[in-house]
């Protein structure tokens, strides 16, 4: 069993334009909705992989109610906290000739003292009977910024495994919690690093650093050129080929959802690496969010390559 945390969830509209203009009028040709929230995208994942599934973190309102009714209707099985606060929703608006996409990201509820201790007291109590957790996205306002390396703690004193998938304040708290893997993206580590642009040697020279503070895996992951992960083996460049890009929002989480996959079952590293970056690879291929197809995904891992550098 594997439970996503997802502690800002959203319901996911996405808009459909041909050509999208500021500040004119933009007609809608086509509109999706689907829970989301980075946890919720590696939750969906994890489903198209054949895994077993479910999703925790907080719901809210009439929003919450709607998420969790696309959740169910994915067949995860969910334990949200309830709320008082509104869950939030983001927008997305693609744009047919350009292929790219605008995100409209609300901050989402403000989460109570109350609300916290009860997240934490669930998790002290679902962490003696699952043992992978992957703790994805942003925090809620309410939250302190070492909220990651709190939920960490409880999960790895319970003897289970943690992967962290955040940024800013959040990310750095968590990392001092020691969680089994991280993975920032190129712009997360340099805002984490406080620099405008990353070397590899420098990338390198970081996530090495990153495996000696006690982090067994270190992914950094590099939009299409794949990924670089450290271990305590050495450092590694994961490649895939080239894919037709349709929307590339959602490929880190499938990222995870690949990574902690693997991990879980054949608990095989490298195979790890291989179905993380061709999960995130198959995702931009398609327009929907945190969306795979398990046979390509199969297919991709046998065109990656691995190289130690």
């Amino acid at each position: 069993m594997i439970t996503t945390i997802t502690l800002n969830a959203a319901i996911d509209q996405i808009y459909h334009v041909d050509r999208f203009t500021a500040e004119e009028v933009n007609r809608v040709t086509e509109a999706q909705q689907d829970a989301g929230g980075k946890g919720l995208n590696v939750a969906k994942v994890l489903k198209q992989l054949g895994v077993e599934v479910e999703a925790g973190g907080f719901l809210g309102g009439m929003n919450g109610e709607r998420i969790r009714s696309l959740v169910r209707e994915k067949g995860i099985r969910d334990e949200f906290i309830p709320i008082a606060g509104e869950s939030r929703v983001c927008l997305t608006i693609m744009d047919a000739e350009t292929g790219k996409g605008t995100e409209l990201l609300e901050s989402g509820p403000v989460i109570s003292d109350k609300e916290w201790q009860k997240m934490l007291n669930w998790l002290e109590k679902k962490s003696k009977r699952t043992k992978w957790f992957a703790l994805s996205g942003s925090l809620p306002q309410g939250l302190p910024s070492d909220a990651y390396a709190q939920l960490i703690d409880i999960i790895q004193s319970n003897g289970a495994n943690a992967i962290l998938d955040t940024s800013g304040e959040a990310l750095r708290h968590g990392i001092e919690a020691k969680p089994f893997a991280i993975k920032p993206n190129e712009q997360e580590l340099a805002n984490l690093l406080g620099v405008d642009s990353l070397s590899l040697s420098l990338m390198m020279e970081e996530g090495h650093r990153l495996v000696k503070t006690g982090i067994p895996h270190v992914c950094f992951t590099l939009g299409g050129e794949g990924a670089l992960i450290v271990n305590r083996e050495g450092c590694f460049r994961v490649q895939a080929p080239a894919v037709p890009v349709k929307n590339t929002v959602g490929s880190g989480d499938s990222f995870i959802g690949g990574l902690i996959h693997e991990f879980a079952t054949s608990q095989d590293c490298f195979v790890a690496y291989k179905r993380a970056v061709a999960c995130g690879a198959v995702n931009a291929a398609h327009m929907e969010i945190g969306y795979i197809d398990a046979m390509e995904v199969e297919q991709m891992m046998k065109e990656i390559t691995i190289t130690e550098l």
